[in-house]
């Protein structure tokens, strides 16, 4: 019966290949639309390039009370904004990308509108996936921890309770990880059926569980297709992206430390906080290649 079901959600799948010209093509053909919507993290990250400007290199205890006290006031806000435009825009790219590759012409103004009324819906499924997965591969590796920790025998019991520990801890470890990858695959496209297919834009509980759901039934029997064309586009994708910032880290880095002294404070602190941009810039370009990756993925498999 196993054997039957993968083979009907096998003939289903897209090929890796495939997927990869597909999410190119259309990154390609609507790049200004695409980067229209993921460049508001760049505006939404303004306050941490403020914070960028007042000290460029963090604080320590030399900084004023006042500076300091600004600087995390600066970034909290920062922290907010950055999260609530991640959402409106992890959203919007959803409707977008659907609308485009159902051939249509996205209304923008009426799409940004529909985003935000699936804001709290969208935030609070990500952060029960994200909390919950946290929270499971935290309990997982906790009893070979405390088990290490408390261990206050001695002698040949004190070793065997540490070697129990440490096997412990080791097998928590990788159960997590397991846990981790399995249900990050099964839960990929949670956020896709929850937008996508909801009967209503506004909050449901019921909604969001049934979309998680949903993503469970897509994957189930074809675990390792649906993660093996997962994993390698991101994680291709996410070294070019470490690549490149690496790379401009360590030239900045390079070049402050031999220019130092025939730089002004406040060109090294226009040059952090052009750093800081940067970061957010590359974020902003590379946002939407994730999305059509999932998607393309959840259009070949998901039950519509």
């Amino acid at each position: 019966m196993l054997s039957v079901v993968s083979t009907k959600n096998m003939a289903k799948f897209i090929t890796l290949g495939l997927l990869i010209d597909k999410t190119v093509e259309h990154y390609r053909l609507h790049f200004k639309e695409l980067i229209g919507i993921t460049l508001w993290l760049v505006v939404a990250a303004m306050p941490f390039l403020f914070s960028g400007y007042i000290a460029p290199f963090g604080v320590d205890q030399q900084t004023p009370a006042s500076e300091t006290l600004v600087y995390m006031i600066v970034n909290v806000v920062g922290l907010i904004t950055t999260t609530a435009a991640s959402i409106w825009i992890g959203i919007c790219l959803i409707l977008t990308i659907d609308a485009r590759a159902q051939g249509k012409t996205p209304d923008h103004v009426a799409l940004g509108k529909r985003s935000w009324k699936f804001f709290f819906s969208f935030l609070l499924l990500s952060a029960a996936i994200a909390i919950g997965l946290s929270g499971a591969a935290v309990l997982l590796v906790i009893p070979g921890i405390l088990l290490m920790l408390l261990n206050t025998a001695s002698g040949a019991v004190g070793t065997a309770v540490g070697i129990a520990g440490v096997i412990i801890l080791f097998g928590g470890a990788a159960a997590a990880l397991y846990t981790l990858i399995r249900y990050s695959v099964e839960l990929a496209f949670a956020q896709y059926h929850l937008v996508l297919e909801s009967d209503s834009t506004k909050f449901s509980f019921k909604a969001i569980w049934k979309a998680a759901v949903a993503s469970r039934e897509s994957v189930k029997g074809s675990w390792w297709a649906v993660a093996f064309r997962l994993f390698i586009p991101n994680i291709v994708i996410s070294l070019i992206v470490l690549g490149f910032t690496m790379v401009t880290n360590l030239a900045t880095t390079i070049l402050i430390s031999f220019a130092a002294a025939s730089l002004s404070a406040l060109a090294i602190t226009l040059i952090s906080v052009a750093l800081t941009l940067s970061v957010f810039i590359v974020n902003a370009i590379v946002m939407p290649l994730y999305s059509l990756i999932v998607y393309y993925l959840y259009d070949s498999i998901a039950k519509r």
